[in-house]
């Protein structure tokens, strides 16, 4: 069973921190560096007369070959205009472009992470008051540390949110929430960069996917990587990325192969970034996935 959720924002000078590792005296040291930039000077199309997408290629970033999508979507225009969604499957898989497609949204990303053998979000799942998956996370268990600590909330008035996950029967006893997607790690919460666990999956460089809410926008992030011409990000450096960008909540989604940004506009019809499952860089590779969030244009009663 296929179902259907959504973003906003823009953005002009934005600084981005980033760090460096050198040799000093024998011993490895970070250091953190700052740079101004103006997201204008990067390929910029418009989504339409109030959504931005910026393109961001080269070796600027982490002293590595980056391919980074950005969409940036007002705050301001989520319930009126615009509003998140979601598309699930609790069996099947599909790619995020068939996500999109049936939804006839104007954007889709990828979700949350997913059983890859037998289809459905291996974390916990509600829209529209119904339990999807019910597969446990650590707020079921606070002994037990894991990446998937955070929930996406989409809000019945068209707001979205980004906790620490808790327990369940929060979400399920609540009426406010139209999905509640529990995903992770969670980067940054009230302007400060989570500790995140060790482990390959944070170390790292992966292509990642992750959402980020600033002052006035949402923000959609791509990172591409596993290629010669994009080579991802690991967990700290998409956390510098996103302070840089000046996110004062921050998640991180299902990434890898699963990193996908699909568009639905007048100058473009298909997807953006490149990802990495057929091993090229180019836009053949989607991998199949249990779920994707959606933006939609809210379209007015005649």
């Amino acid at each position: 069973m296929m179902k259907a959720i959504l973003f906003s924002s823009t953005m002009r000078h934005i600084r981005i921190t980033f760090s460096l590792f050198i040799l000093i005296a024998g011993n490895l040291s970070q250091v953190y560096c700052q740079q101004d930039i103006d997201l204008q000077l990067h390929k910029k199309e418009s989504v339409n007369h109030k959504i931005r997408h910026y393109h961001i290629a080269g070796d600027e970033y982490f002293t590595a070959s980056q391919n980074i999508h950005i969409l940036a979507v007002p705050r301001s225009s989520l319930g009126i205009e615009y509003k998140i969604d979601m598309a699930w499957s609790d069996s099947l898989l599909y790619p995020t472009s068939k996500f999109g497609e049936q939804s006839d949204a104007m954007v889709a990303i990828n979700g949350g992470f997913f059983n890859i053998a037998e289809g459905g979000s291996v974390s916990f799942l509600e829209y529209d008051d119904q339990m999807v998956s019910n597969r446990s996370w650590r707020g079921d268990t606070p002994d037990k540390k894991t990446n998937l600590d955070g929930a996406l909330i989409i809000l019945k008035t068209g707001k979205i949110i980004i906790e620490d996950a808790r327990s369940s029967d929060i979400y399920l006893n609540s009426p406010k929430e139209k999905a509640v997607l529990i995903t992770g790690p969670v980067l940054i919460r009230k302007g400060i960069q989570n500790e995140l666990l060790d482990g390959n999956f944070v170390n790292k460089r992966h292509p990642r996917t992750c959402i980020g809410i600033t002052q006035e926008d949402i923000l959609l992030i791509i990172v591409d990587g596993r290629h010669l011409e994009a080579k991802g990000m690991n967990l700290h450096e998409l956390q510098d990325f996103l302070s840089g960008l000046d996110c004062r909540d921050a998640i991180n989604l299902d990434g890898g192969g699963s990193t996908t940004l699909w568009l639905n506009t007048e100058t473009y019809k298909g997807v953006a970034n490149c990802p990495s499952d057929n091993k090229n860089f180019d836009n053949k590779g989607e991998r199949k996935v249990a779920n994707v969030i959606l933006l939609n244009e809210i379209r007015k009663a005649h």
